[in-house]
C-alpha cells in the first residue's frame, strides 16, 4: 500500500503507456495557477502489509515519501519501505506514482494515475527483470467515504501473468477518529505453479482490513486487522499493524 494524502483517495501495456500517461498529467497542468501542496513523511510500522501480504515477515519497518498534490487534481510523489521477504534478499521497496484526482460534483469524485513499483538489493532478481513492474488505477468515490477501485499491471512482481484488483472501502468518519472497512479481490490473469497460491487451479485470493486512523497535530497513527483467505506459507493470513508516521509540509 501507497500512503498518498489526497481527499478522494490512495502499466497499462507497455512503457509507452507510462510515457503517455505523463504526457497527459502535464498537459493537465498547463495554463494553471501555480498553486500547490508538497508534504513529506516519515514512519514506523510494526509490519509492513502490502495487500493483505507481510513484506517484513512480521518486523518492523521503517517508511517514507514525498508527495506533491496541484490545484488543478495532478499528483505524483515517491514512497519507499524496508523489505525482508522470505524468498529474495530486496531490502527495500520504492514506489514512483504520479496522477489526477478530480471532483465532478461536491460529492462524486475520481481519481486516475499509474505507479512504478521498484524492489532493490536482490541482483540475482535485477538480472532477471524480476525487481519491478507498473500497474494503472481508477477510482471512484462518493462524499469522501465510499471508494470503489480497479487496479491493472501486466507483469505482477516480473511475472509473466497479468494481475487485477477490484476493491471497495468505507470510512466512517467522526471528529476524532476515522474508521475504515476495506475488501478486495486479487486476481491473476493466468496460472502457474510459481504463481498460483498453492494450488493448481487457484488464479485468486481476497483480502479484507479494518482500521481505525487518528491525525492529530501533523502526526498520523493507524491500527488496522488484515486478513485474507491465503494460508502461512505466503506470510499472509490475519495480522495486526500499528503505524505512526509525522508529516511535514512545505
Amino acid at each position: 500500500m501507497l500512503s498518498v494524502r489526497l481527499p478522494a483517495a490512495s502499466v497499462a501495456k507497455s512503457v509507452v503507456h507510462s510515457l503517455a500517461a505523463s504526457v497527459l498529467v502535464t498537459l493537465a497542468a498547463v495554463s494553471l495557477p501555480a498553486q500547490a501542496e508538497t508534504n513529506a513523511q516519515l514512519g514506523l510500522v510494526t509490519e509492513y502489509v502490502r495487500d493483505g501480504i507481510s513484506e517484513t515477515r512480521g518486523n518492523f519497518a521503517a517508511q517514507g515519501g514525498i508527495n506533491y498534490v496541484h490545484n488543478s487534481g495532478v499528483y505524483g510523489g515517491v514512497w519507499a519501505s524496508q523489505l525482508q521477504r522470505k524468498d529474495d534478499d530486496s531490502h527495500s521497496e520504492w514506489d514512483f506514482y504520479s496522477g489526477i484526482s478530480r471532483s465532478l460534483t461536491s460529492e462524486l469524485g475520481v481519481d486516475a494515475g499509474f505507479t512504478r513499483y521498484t524492489f532493490q538489493g536482490d541482483s540475482s532478481r535485477d538480472e532477471d527483470n524480476l525487481n519491478h513492474y507498473n500497474e494503472v488505477h481508477a477510482r471512484v468515490s462518493y462524499d469522501q467515504s465510499l471508494v470503489l477501485g480497479w487496479r491493472h499491471t501486466n507483469h505482477y512482481i516480473g511475472s509473466r501473468f497479468a494481475r487485477r484488483v477490484v476493491e471497495a472501502s468505507y470510512t466512517l468518519h467522526s471528529s476524532d477518529f476515522d474508521f475504515e472497512f476495506y475488501g478486495a479481490q486479487h486476481r491473476l490473469l493466468g496460472l502457474d505453479d510459481d504463481y498460483n497460491y498453492g494450488h493448481d487451479d487457484r488464479d485468486s485470493y481476497w483480502h479484507f482490513r479494518v482500521g481505525v486512523e487518528r491525525t492529530y497535530n501533523q502526526w498520523d497513527y493507524r491500527l488496522t486487522l488484515e486478513r485474507t483467505n491465503l494460508t502461512s506459507d505466503f506470510d499472509a493470513g490475519t495480522t495486526f499493524q500499528f503505524g505512526i508516521h509525522r508529516y511535514f509540509d512545505f
